[in-house]
């Protein structure tokens, strides 16, 4: 019994329609064929597993074909099945890996030099190319110089930029990109179908995630998850096998971190813990989601690696949220991939880093406050705001502006207006008092710039007092005596309002002061 073959090899391409994702190459290569502009040595970089060595039998069959130099090869005459078979005395392909030294490229240039057994051309298929040694690639360079006129050499390399600029020079360079994920995962789906077993778009489309932009690695992957699940492979089968998270759970986790929701986003990653899964897999995973949410915050109409059916629900979530924010989320967890390298349980360490993203909340108030922007209590900031419509009135305020102390009913009532500069100034007063009709906003040791600011925000003063229910008559008082310039250095640190802010966040005392030349 014959046996088994492995569905990439089984589904290769053998035209280049059959080519998936790489429609530069393919329109390059085909109109070079069509015009008779064929060079005499060709450069093919890109990923592993994205049809460079596929390409480099076309365009093997290409120039061979009986109908050719042809764009189309016929795929049925002897030249071609013999290239199908790799049998074919006329195209040779060798791996540049084992056969990397000076004296396998001299062979291979007299070997270069005989004419072809029966077909147009001899083609020189060097697969990893890159590791031709350096004494190697001088010996090939004096061929590409000079090449036969029945010689086409084709370099296939994931490692472009390991080539001598004389070599790179001499060739005609194909880039290949990674294929995206939704034609990855159309393409295994196509496949599948045509097998005879059912594969869902939520495990195609996680196939592809994993796949990282290589159709082969695709692949070889639905090989093994297909021979784990028997029948139909579903998103929990793929999970099982390669440790991933299913999707379901990444938005779960998503949803968490939106939240700024600590204990629920460590909920879900113990889940996945106990589970078996992967940690380090499943923080990678978040980190993709995260720059899918990025790209949809950019640009609404992008393609992401994202299951269509959670697509509009993301593409809302990343509008709301904004670039900015995402940005800061997306950097905060690239920073955490430290923390997981060399982790000696990666799941605690999966966990930290986890954590501190569902703290960002915590992060913006706290910056809020050392800006001068409100206080740290209450509740986090809003994901996102919309802009405030010209000539349109503050939203109303509620019930609790009348109610409170003046200090706070004051604060929040320019909040609520969106001045919050003046509301970070306005808390940072030693005193405010309602006397006799008067609302006083007392300051002692603030620095002038403050006291000033202040003052010359009395338009919005009187609106926010008006809406909280306190005097329109404003006065900014400043104890002269204390704010003078003080005597002392620690005087100075004491009234520096900085200082001051990061104490009443941070807590804690100024023990000493000393002053460094």
């Amino acid at each position: 019994m014959a046996g088994y073959q492995v569905l990439a090899r089984r589904w290769r391409p053998q035209r280049f329609d059959d080519l998936v994702g790489q429609d530069v190459v393919v329109r390059t290569l085909r109109n070079a064929l069509s015009t008779g502009q064929i060079a005499h040595a060709y450069l093919f970089s890109g990923l592993r597993g994205v049809g460079k060595t596929t390409v480099a039998r076309l365009l093997a069959k290409a120039l061979n074909c009986e109908r050719g130099p042809t764009p189309e090869p016929c795929g049925e005459c002897a030249a071609c099945q013999d290239i199908t078979l790799g049998s074919s005395m006329d195209v040779l392909e060798l791996d540049a890996a084992s056969n990397r030294g000076i004296d396998a490229v001299r062979e291979l240039r007299e070997v270069a030099r005989v004419m072809p057994v029966r077909d147009r051309f001899r083609v020189f298929i060097l697969d990893e190319a890159h590791q031709i040694t350096s004494d190697a690639f001088n010996a090939l360079l004096k061929i590409l110089e000079e090449p036969p006129s029945h010689v086409v050499f084709i370099l296939a390399s994931t490692e472009k930029d390991k080539f001598p600029a004389t070599i790179l020079s001499r060739c005609l360079q194909v880039d290949f990109r990674p294929i995206p994920p939704e034609l990855v995962a159309a393409r295994l789906q196509a496949i599948a179908a045509a097998e005879g077993f059912e594969l869902s778009g939520a495990a195609a489309h996680l196939l592809a995630r994993a796949g990282e932009g290589s159709l082969r690695d695709a692949l070889s992957l639905l090989d093994r998850v297909r021979a784990f699940a028997g029948g139909a492979v579903d998103e929990d089968a793929v999970a099982a096998i390669l440790g991933l998270p299913p999707f379901e759970v990444l938005l779960s986790l998503w949803r968490c971190l939106a939240a700024g929701d600590v204990a629920g986003a460590l909920a879900v990653t113990e889940q996945q813990r106990q589970a078996g899964h992967d940690a380090a897999a499943l923080f990678e995973q978040l980190v993709q989601l995260l720059h899918s949410l990025l790209l949809l915050a950019c640009d609404p109409q992008a393609a992401p690696a994202l299951p269509t059916s959670h697509l509009d629900d993301l593409r809302g979530d990343a509008s709301r949220l904004g670039a900015p924010l995402l940005v800061r989320l997306l950097g905060l967890a690239v920073e955490q991939r430290g923390l997981l390298l060399g982790a000696d349980h990666p799941a605690v360490a999966t966990a930290v880093a986890i954590g501190r993203l569902a703290l960002w909340p915590r992060l913006v108030r706290v910056e809020a406050l050392l800006a001068g922007q409100g206080s740290l209590a209450g509740t986090p900031p809003r994901l996102a705001s919309s802009p405030q419509l010209p000539g349109k009135p503050p939203a109303a305020v509620g019930p609790d502006l009348a109610r409170g102390a003046p200090r706070e009913r004051l604060v929040a009532a320019l909040e609520a207006e969106g001045s919050q500069a003046v509301a970070g100034r306005v808390s940072s007063a030693a005193n405010v008092i309602v006397d006799s009709g008067v609302l006083r906003i007392v300051f002692r040791g603030a620095p002038q710039s403050t006291v000033r600011a202040v003052r010359e925000a009395m338009g919005q003063l009187r609106a926010a007092a008006e809406r909280a229910g306190l005097p329109t008559h404003i006065e900014v008082e400043d104890d002269l005596g204390s704010a003078e310039a003080p005597d002392t250095l620690r005087q100075k640190v004491e009234a520096d309002e900085a200082v001051r802010r990061a104490i009443k966040v941070f807590g804690g005392r100024i023990e000493s002061v000393e002053e460094r030349s």
